[in-house]
């Protein structure tokens, strides 16, 4: 396998090239050719213009394209430039495929794609992929594809950009050009081998947050507000026609099998609900990122010392936007060293495309390197028996940019967590009794508001129980208050087993405490308070002590206030008092 990359400008440049002595070399050697055409140029007329002059040299080549937000060529980004990289392959076959997005639903098209691909080709090594994330929900149709496909192989590429507002991204295979779609080029043989690697480098930047109402891709509320509040408040990103290019840096972060996943937005709707290229599921815990470029560069110091034990000869970037925009002027520190194992090239994109397994993922945020080699090919890489360092630097005061970012980001995450602690432990001083840690009234009356909602939505039934500890006073009397006190933590831990998760316990005043328990009928509920009442009598308290206690019970009557039910609960409680206490009362 020969990699030769050039960047043009014009035709004529291209020309220049594949009429070169080198080229026809190459070709009169090559089994088959694998051309990626990476272009800042959204223009179908430049596409074809570039795939017509190749086809006439290499009339068997495969010939790829896509529009990027930045070209990687020598592992440097270039701007405003077309970068073609060509793969020479001796031996490897290659065949490409391409669906058009407007054909149907994107799953049904995933799956349909892996099947025609599997039913065309034997031996398949690896699929690259490149796909428009703006037009079309890539992430379902992969998750059809995902579902259809047998084999292992790895699958990558990555998502089309565009610098321009319109946000309609082309991809080309082979003279047909699409602003929606998917196409696959397909690695058949035993003699290519393939070696992919990926990391993000973001970390969380706010406190959690819940996502509370989605349609789609569309995510509509983060804990239960617009979307689009949670960028503004925090981040005071405006709603307009910059929304992107501001939000980029800032991806929702989440966390799903133990994986941290990056999600940027999209744009923003009238409701205020932020579109993204994957979808979100509400109840997902999510947090506003930034990158840090430290943990960036580090990583991929990382990565390419794997790379370099694989001796690649040749390897492509599908690196986001997100990074590109980040680093700035310092995102050649991330990609340069790759052009020091072997020749590099590939793209900025929007959504990166990786597998794991047997799953073939969109990511976001990342970086992803693929490196390919034949077996017993041509050895034109650069030999290398050094680890890959961190390039340099001999001006100690340029390239400070990220270092500084980066010691941004940690000073952010570190208050973070400080005021995370310090809110957890404000909201359980602010919600529990302090002696018993029991849920304190305050916190009772909300949960039994939240019940009442929920029945009435829903028309589910919720019960409460109230109890109160017989004949209390004359064991502070006789004993004091702190055996007293100790009487009531065990209490309180005793009701904690007896009652089940979903149920809640709160000191109601002084020795009475109230059970809330939502989807239980008067019946259910005065069946627990019968064997909690057991139980309590049949305990031995501090110093052997036993202790009675007498219970009210109500269920909730759809309509009523909650002074209403608590009103009816006591006057049980109240009741069960003057039937000699020890016993249950339901009304």
């Amino acid at each position: 396998m020969i990699s030769k990359i050039i960047t043009i400008n014009t035709i004529e440049m291209l020309n220049e090239y594949v009429l070169t002595e080198e080229c026809k070399n190459h070709l009169n050697c090559s089994a088959s050719v694998f051309v990626q055409v990476f272009s800042a140029v959204r223009d179908p007329c430049w596409m074809m213009a570039i795939e017509s002059t190749l086809r006439e040299s290499m009339p068997g080549g495969v010939i790829v394209g896509a529009t990027t937000m930045g070209e990687i060529a020598v592992g440097r980004l270039l701007i405003n430039t077309t970068v073609i990289s060509f793969a020479f392959l001796e031996k490897t076959k290659i065949m490409g495929f391409l669906v058009n997005g407007d054909d149907g639903n994107e799953i049904d098209l995933g799956t349909n794609f892996a099947k025609k691909i599997e039913r065309s080709c034997r031996g398949i090594a690896g699929i690259m992929l490149l796909a428009t994330p703006f037009t079309m929900d890539v992430s379902v149709f992969l998750n059809g594809f995902s579902a259809a496909r047998s084999g292992r192989y790895p699958v990558f590429g990555g998502g089309a950009g565009d610098y321009e507002a319109e946000q309609e991204p082309l991809i080309a295979l082979n003279g047909k050009c699409t602003s929606k779609g998917v196409l696959a080029v397909v690695f058949m043989g035993n003699d290519i081998q393939i070696d992919m690697h990926t990391y993000l480098g973001w970390q969380p930047l706010s406190k959690e947050m819940v996502i509370t109402e989605t349609d789609g891709l569309w995510v509509k509320k983060i804990d239960d507000e617009p979307a689009y509040e949670v960028f503004h408040r925090y981040l005071d990103i405006q709603n307009d026609e910059d929304f992107f290019l501001n939000v980029l840096e800032f991806p929702l972060l989440l966390k799903r099998n133990g994986i941290l996943y990056a999600k940027v937005p999209m744009r923003v709707n009238e409701e205020k609900a932020i579109k993204f290229i994957a979808e979100l599921k509400e109840g997902e815990k999510v947090c506003i990122g930034y990158g840090n470029p430290s943990v960036m560069i580090e990583k991929a110091n990382d990565i390419q010392n794997r790379i370099q034990a694989f001796k690649p000869e040749a390897i492509f970037l599908y690196s986001c936007i997100c990074r590109r925009y980040l680093l700035q002027s310092e995102v050649d520190l991330e990609t340069r060293p790759f052009e020091s194992i072997a020749p590099t090239s590939g793209f900025y994109t929007y959504g990166e495309i990786y597998s794991q397994g047997h799953y073939v993922m969109l990511l976001n945020a990342t970086m992803v390197a693929v490196s390919m080699k034949e077996r017993n090919g041509n050895k034109l890489i650069k030999k290398q028996e050094k680890r890959i360092e961190k390039p340099k630097l001999l001006d100690p005061f340029s390239s400070q940019h990220s270092q500084i970012i980066s010691r941004l980001v940690n000073f952010i995450r570190v208050v973070t967590e400080e005021l995370e602690q310090a809110n957890a432990e404000a909201r359980r001083l602010a919600e529990r009794d302090y002696l018993t840690q029991a849920y304190n009234r305050m916190k009772a009356h909300a949960f039994i508001k939240n019940e009442i909602e929920r029945c009435d939505r829903y028309d589910h039934v919720f019960s409460i129980i109230m109890l109160d500890m017989d004949f209390f006073k004359k064991v502070n009397d006789t004993f004091g208050h702190n055996l007293g006190d100790e009487i009531l933590i065990h209490l309180v831990n005793l009701l904690s087993r007896e009652i089940r998760t979903v149920d809640m316990l709160s000191r109601w005043g002084g020795e009475e405490f109230l059970i809330i328990m939502p989807k239980t009928d008067s019946d259910g509920a005065k069946i627990t308070a019968e064997r909690i009442r057991i139980v309590i009598e049949q305990t031995q308290f501090t110093r052997g002590l036993t202790q009675t206690c007498s219970f009210g019970v109500t269920a909730y009557k759809k309509g009523e206030s909650i002074e209403s039910m608590i009103d009816r609960v006591d006057n049980a409680l109240y009741e069960a008092k003057l039937r000699g206490r020890n016993c249950v009362v339901t009304k």
